[in-house]
């Protein structure tokens, strides 16, 4: 069995899809990128699952990239071992080829379908195009209301904060975090990765998925942007030469929520799905009583963000549901005995590569 991590590649936000797909895997390390082209139902997942499958039989690294609007579905497979990463690069997340031929290749599994049979079933599935593009739009509006109530809590909590005891605070979570002597010399990096996303399922958290050894937990008040803390964190381990991963938060562009330091194996979380070795509670940078007269606002708005979030999950699952309506125009009409040979052959290809 194979070792595989779990992130989403992307998810949608309330200004459109915020994407990690030039983040998958390091470009320096990236020998073989094939992009799956073809319509919904197509078998772009499944085809990802046979492949990751095949070349982890040996325990093989590789990372699982789940799709934010299907969860049960694959966006991409890195099977980081043999430099490879297979991705499906159709829209929201359209990837071309930017080395064709020497490193990347196109697999257009739409060549299995019947088109003329397909174009009978146009107007059917224009109408259901248009549908699942309003629905899509309606989640976004619902995001957009709830960030609006996210940020205007966290300006907030902001202007009451102790500056000089989160300054002290986080220089401790600095100190906890990293060895006194640091990584080897040399440049590091900031990889910008998602494990939480609003998804048709609700909202769904990987960490639990991608934990690693050392866990230390940041608590704060519910309405605190954790961002700061977090970047200060990233700033410090950058400049002691460590690479970094930076949660990004989709319905709140810009928010970071969680830091791995991967050759620290260490997780900086705010989540409490994982037990930490340590924990750092930020909320006590807010005075005694600077919220009293505040928190009235601040329960209103979380309420709200929670709504705004329900609503926009309904909106998604809509979205999944008109998803699965168009699967059921392509899958009829696909052959799936060249779907197998297309596998058997970009099988054939990758093993021969890699011998």
């Amino acid at each position: 069995m194979s070792t595989a991590r779990a992130l989403f590649p992307g998810a949608m936000g309330p200004d459109g899809f915020i994407s990690c797909f030039d983040h998958l895997i390091p470009e320096q390390n990236l020998r073989r990128m094939l992009i799956l082209k073809g319509g919904p139902g197509v078998g772009k997942s499944t085809f990802m699952r046979r492949i990751h499958a095949a070349l982890t039989e040996n325990g093989e690294q590789a990372t699982l990239y789940f799709c934010s609007g299907d969860p049960d579905s694959l966006d991409a497979v890195a099977v980081e071992e043999h430099g490879l990463l297979i991705l499906d690069g159709t829209a929201p997340h359209i990837v071309d080829p930017r080395i064709p031929g020497a490193r990347d290749s196109i697999i257009n599994l739409g060549a299995c379908l019947n088109e003329r049979a397909m174009r009978a079933r146009l107007s059917h599935i224009r109408a259901c195009m248009a549908d699942h593009a309003d629905a899509s739009r309606r989640a976004r509006a619902f995001m957009r209301a709830s960030r609006a109530l996210w940020r205007d809590n966290a300006d907030t909590v902001s202007a009451c904060i102790d500056e000089r005891r989160l300054a002290r605070m986080t220089a401790a979570l600095i100190s906890a975090v990293l060895p006194q002597s640091g990584a080897a010399v040399g440049a590091a990096h900031m990889r910008p990765v998602i494990t939480d996303a609003l998804t048709p399922k609700g909202e769904i958290c990987l960490l639990t998925q991608s934990a690693q050894q050392r866990i230390i937990r940041v608590v704060h008040h519910f309405a605190m942007d954790p961002t700061p803390v977090f970047k200060a964190l990233s700033r410090a381990a950058q400049a002691a030469g460590f690479d970094v991963e930076e949660h990004l938060l989709p319905t709140a562009p810009g928010a970071v929520v969680h830091l791995t330091i991967p050759s620290l194996d260490t997780l900086v979380t705010t989540s409490d799905k994982l037990t930490a070795e340590q924990t750092f509670d930020f909320s006590a940078c807010l005075p005694s009583g600077s919220l009293l007269r505040r928190e009235c606002a601040l329960e209103q708005a979380r309420s709200g963000i929670i709504r705004s979030a329900q609503h926009a999950v309904s909106a998604m699952a809509q979205a999944k549901q008109l998803h699965d309506e168009l699967e059921t125009f392509y899958v009829p009409n696909m052959d799936f005995t060249r779907w197998q040979e297309i596998l058997d052959e970009t099988l054939k290809s990758l093993q021969t590569a890699g011998k």
